[in-house]
């Protein structure tokens, strides 16, 4: 993928991400069982909310999708890539 200044590269995404939307995209990437429940979504046993995954969708790392008449979420190629960064990261808490 080509950088330019209107898409900075993976790295520079990832380093800018809050802990809330790494999480998020490592549970997008991990569970299948999604769906959008009242303001958020529920993601396998977690709950995010519209703002995170709004964000997400600004950056283009996560697309809202319909399969079946059901929304769901779906990881880009740049998402797939930066989750990919993230689990090759220990994770600090």
């Amino acid at each position: 993928m080509l950088q330019t200044k209107d898409r900075p590269d993976a790295r520079q995404i990832a380093g800018s991400l809050t802990r809330a939307q790494q999480d998020a995209l490592r549970a997008i990437g991990f569970f299948r069982r999604q769906r959008k429940a009242g303001r958020g979504w529920r993601v396998g046993d977690r709950y995010l909310s519209d703002k995170i995954v709004g964000r997400l969708e600004q950056l283009d790392l996560v697309e809202a999708s319909a399969v079946n008449g059901e929304p769901i979420l779906q990881l880009t190629i740049v998402g797939e890539a930066i989750k990919g960064r993230l689990l090759q990261r220990p994770m600090v808490r």
